[in-house]
């Protein structure tokens, strides 16, 4: 795929328009199940990232597209981003936000679904020995 499709698909996708259904997830909202091909958009701050998933020899196979919102024209100011990661069925896999909070997405059973949860971040400190 060009360069220039694959720019206009990760417009598209950021301007909110998508062929699938779309379900939003929230801090209100702690958790969103979805299904393979149908769309998920999340809002966290200043980021907002829509991500689908294919099911694969069960194994689900996410991309994921987090840019900053839109301005009230439209205009994103600068490139998002594109993530892809292979998670197994019963597996997660989270990703920094940069805002605080991360997006933890789990790949259920036989990657039928897979589900969406914002979480708070914590800081880690390795136990000293």
């Amino acid at each position: 795929m060009s360069a220039i499709k694959k720019g206009t698909i990760v417009a598209a996708m950021l301007a909110g328009f998508t062929a699938f259904a779309v379900q939003n997830a929230t801090a209100s909202e702690p958790q969103k199940t979805f299904k393979p091909m149908h769309a998920v958009s999340v809002h966290v701050g200043s980021k907002h990232g829509i991500g689908y998933f294919q099911p694969v020899s069960g194994v689900c196979e996410l991309t994921l597209v987090v840019g900053e919102e839109p301005t009230a024209e439209g205009v994103v100011d600068v490139a998002p981003s594109r993530f892809r990661a292979s998670v197994k069925a019963g597996q997660r896999v989270s990703f920094d936000t940069g805002e605080g909070k991360e997006l933890a997405f789990y790949c259920g059973p036989a990657a039928a679904a897979m589900s969406v949860e914002t979480m708070q971040q914590t800081a880690y400190t390795p136990v000293a020995r």
